[in-house]
């Protein structure tokens, strides 16, 4: 596959899904929006509304990943690394612009599948792409590392969240266990799968988004279920504690100290 084939492909995905979540709120979709869908089919495990703020910064930093591509691709500069992802970026890109598409018209089985899609397709990046495990300049951990892993770090708990929302619009009654130990259980799990990205893949930005997006399910439950907001609160100052001390074990290779140092 030629580099400038993948480059167009990746842009081009990348603008389809701009497009796509543009277009929510629009007469295309009756006005609806995926905030307005979601307050439809809440779950104890529902983030607050300014939780889905976070998708103008990942859309911002996607931005800036695909310009990265864009700015070796002009200098001539050899990068491996953007070929060995293959096609998984547009196939998350698509995803999730088909994504938009099933949630808004409230088909939500197709919308767990595509979400899945979209989570797979972060994994294989993280994984292609070798992520957080070397040493790598200020600048590819800027644009190539951040981007993905901040992504990645919101599907994991959104993907938690869509196949809840799927359960309840199925009328499923959570069998002999109640919906808070659900919400409990899912927080827990969601929780784990965090901190064995911060253990084997160093991706502490991916827990810091885990706890803004259990800080938001703390907050949405503040007045109704204060079992589900210990359980988040405690699950958020878990993984800040194992932030702060992962980060202190390595902040030799931190991108702010590497500034400091004037590497770039």
């Amino acid at each position: 596959m030629k580099r400038i084939s993948l480059l167009l492909v990746n842009t081009i995905t990348l603008i389809f899904a701009l497009i796509m979540n543009s277009l929510q709120g629009s007469q295309l979709f009756s006005g609806t929006t995926v905030g307005e869908v979601s307050a439809k089919y809440e779950t104890l495990f529902t983030p607050a509304g300014y939780a889905f703020a976070i998708w103008g910064i990942i859309y911002l930093m996607l931005i800036a990943f695909v310009a990265y591509q864009w700015f070796a691709w002009f200098n001539r500069k050899e990068d491996r690394e953007f070929k060995q992802a293959g096609w998984w970026f547009a196939l998350g890109n698509m995803a999730n612009g088909f994504w938009i598409v099933a949630w808004l018209n409230e088909q939500m089985g197709l919308s767990v599948l595509l979400i899945l899609v979209l989570l797979l397709s972060l994994i294989m990046l993280t994984i292609r792409l070798r992520l957080e495990i070397w040493v790598a300049s200020v600048r590819k951990i800027a644009f190539v590392w951040w981007p993905i892993c901040i992504y990645l770090g919101w599907i994991i708990v959104a993907t938690v969240a869509n196949i809840s929302v799927f359960l309840v619009s199925t009328g499923w009654q959570g069998g002999f266990i109640s919906a808070e130990v659900w919400a409990i259980i899912m927080i827990v799990a969601a929780t784990l799968i965090y901190l064995f990205l911060i253990k084997t893949r160093n991706m502490r930005e991916a827990a810091v988004v885990g706890i803004w997006a259990l800080i938001a399910i703390a907050m949405k439950q503040w007045q109704i279920n204060q079992e589900i907001v210990i359980a988040a609160l405690a699950a958020s100052a878990i993984l800040f504690i194992a932030i702060s001390i992962h980060g202190f074990k390595n902040r030799k290779t931190s991108p702010f100290e590497k500034l400091k140092r004037g590497e770039i």
